[in-house]
């Protein structure tokens, strides 16, 4: 067997010394570590944008989103809106235009500077009591359920005769008591008449003398509302007089249309039953 000599550039140091001398090997290991490292950084920021949620760090951007979101829902509503009412309008519209109208004689309302207005008006300004005008007996029973209805109904006379009936004394005495007075108790023709022409002028109730400026009443103007409200007044208060009908309201609507009542105008107190 022959014995080798190793060298001093055989040793394994020397190997490695030359390894890490050799320009190609450390040129190469730069290179392919750039790329690895481009290569991890490309791959990183791929997976990010596609895994990453949008983070939001203007809050006025946010507001300003929903407010516009808001408006677009807000003018959406508004717009379906709008078209109900113009159908509504429409529909409205071609009721009237294919609705007859009530005859002059008893027409529902007399628009002022009318001409049905003007030619009640030539008739002079005393109410009419018709012909065969209903006649109820002074004891004629009250129905109750007509009381109740009459009460509702008072609530709006009230804010100027009062709750009690006892009148508006401080007022400027424009609000005549309803409790005790002749007039609430006398002919039934006249608190129709009032309701459909109102009344003003001074007028004595009780030993006082008022000054009401009353327009035709907001009430309801059907038969039975305003029967109702002139049967409650004459019969609460201290008051007892016979019950009011739709029947004799009905035969009253002459009145509707004409000017104004002025205390002139109305029958006596005392006048005699038939017009009561």
């Amino acid at each position: 067997m022959v014995n080798k000599r190793l060298t001093l550039s055989d040793s394994p140091e020397s190997s490695e010394k030359k390894d890490v001398n050799n320009r190609f090997k450390r040129f190469s290991t730069f290179w392919i570590g750039c790329i690895l490292f481009v290569a991890f950084g490309l791959a990183s920021f791929v997976l990010g944008i596609g895994f990453r949620k949008p983070v939001v760090s203007n809050i006025d951007e946010v507001n300003s989103k929903r407010r516009i979101m808001i408006k677009r829902n807000i003018d959406k509503s508004n717009a379906g809106a709008r078209q109900k009412a113009l159908l509504s309008f429409e529909r409205v519209g071609s009721h009237f235009l294919n609705t007859a109208p009530a005859p002059d004689e008893k027409p529902e309302f007399v628009l002022p500077g009318s001409a049905t207005q003007k030619k009640k008006a030539e008739g002079g300004s005393g109410i009419t009591v018709p012909a065969g005008f209903p006649v109820v007996a002074s004891d004629a029973p009250v129905d109750p359920a007509v009381m109740e209805r009459g009460k509702a109904t008072f609530a709006i006379c009230s804010a100027c005769h009062g709750l009690e009936g006892e009148g508006m004394y401080h007022l400027n005495k424009t609000g005549p008591p309803l409790a005790g007075s002749e007039w609430v108790t006398g002919p039934v023709a006249n608190l129709i008449a009032i309701q459909f022409r109102g009344l003003s002028g001074p007028i004595e109730v009780n030993g006082e003398t008022y000054n009401p400026v009353a327009p035709m009443a907001p009430l309801p103007l059907d038969n039975d509302s305003i029967a109702a409200v002139l049967t409650y007044i004459r019969n609460s208060f201290g008051n007892e007089a016979s019950p009011v009908t739709p029947e004799q309201v009905e035969a009253m609507r002459g009145e509707l249309g004409k000017p104004m009542l002025s205390p002139a105008d109305l029958l006596p107190p005392t006048a005699a039953a038939g017009s009561n």
